[in-house]
């Protein structure tokens, strides 16, 4: 099978594979983070980044958004292409880098996005009052949570090759 229908990326670094490029004694590892570490790292965040089909293409936008439990919310704006993830399946991945070290995790939720804003269940009106400050100009007035079916995380590590 080739890379490509494996999904495997070619090493293009010419660094041995795992290594760390840098000291010699450091190697890297790519850990699965579980579901409660997700949770915990995906409220440590303010801006995440959506993704949606929009007329058959792929768009990912960068929002602010808060937690509550396991569902993410966010606003947006009349008129902005994320009311078109209304009632769609969307992706929400929120990450941390460390270019210095060459860390970091990141957390992707799969589900499904409804717009919230004019439902009158108990449950909307509360996520409606939850402190969700957006940085971009504007009113935003359309609330989405987006409801996971799976979230799932990544995390990378450097450490001694010799322990």
């Amino acid at each position: 099978m080739s890379d490509e229908q494996t999904g495997h990326q070619p090493n293009i670094s010419g660094e041995p594979e795992g290594q760390f490029p840098g000291p010699a004694n450091l190697l890297a590892s790519l850990e699965e983070v579980n579901r409660t570490e997700c949770l915990d790292l995906l409220a440590l965040g303010r801006v995440g980044r959506v993704g949606l089909v929009v007329d058959g293409e792929p768009v990912v936008l960068p929002v602010n958004y808060a937690l509550d439990g396991d569902t993410v919310l966010f606003r947006t704006s009349e008129g902005s292409v994320l009311r078109q993830a209304a009632m769609s399946k969307v992706a929400f991945e929120v990450d941390h880098i460390d270019e210095a070290t060459r860390t970091g995790w990141s957390v992707l939720v799969r589900g499904r996005a409804d717009d919230i804003a004019d439902a009158i269940d108990a449950t909307s009106v509360r996520l409606r009052r939850l402190a969700l400050v957006t940085w971009a100009p504007g009113e935003r007035q359309y609330w989405f949570v987006i409801r996971p079916h799976a979230i799932t995380g990544r995390r990378l590590r450097v450490m001694p090759a010799e322990l």
